[in-house]
């Protein structure tokens, strides 16, 4: 997956944080998410701009914008460094796998595109 799609994807789990998505998907899938948080965390520690990029989007988890940055500054440290994209690679395939559980989303009001 390049590492803009794979930014896209795990940028959403890392500004909400593992706490609010540990109570609504269970324990084992909010570990992790916390892991992968804190593999973005541990990454961005030392560049006051990535830093600052994901405090700003974790206070407002819920604005496109910041959550655009968000994906950009992460798509750069992805591309950077192979090891951390296999890492986070990793933890967004078991995330969306569901752990090896069964997760119920509610998807009442969403507009579906195509088959489901």
């Amino acid at each position: 997956m390049d590492p803009l799609t794979l930014a896209v994807i795990a940028a959403p789990f890392v500004a909400k944080g593992a706490e609010a998505f540990s109570s609504s998907a269970g324990d084992k899938l909010g570990a992790k998410a916390s892991e992968l948080c804190q593999a973005v965390i541990d990454k961005f520690k030392g560049d006051s701009d990535a830093e600052g990029t994901l405090d700003l989007a974790q206070k407002r988890p819920d604005s496109k914008g910041l959550k655009s940055a968000l994906e950009e500054v992460l798509a750069e440290k992805l591309e950077a460094d192979p090891d951390f994209a296999a890492k986070v690679q990793r933890l967004v395939d078991e995330l969306q796998k569901g752990g090896g559980s069964k997760t119920t989303f509610d998807q009442r009001g969403q507009t579906v595109h195509g088959s489901q």
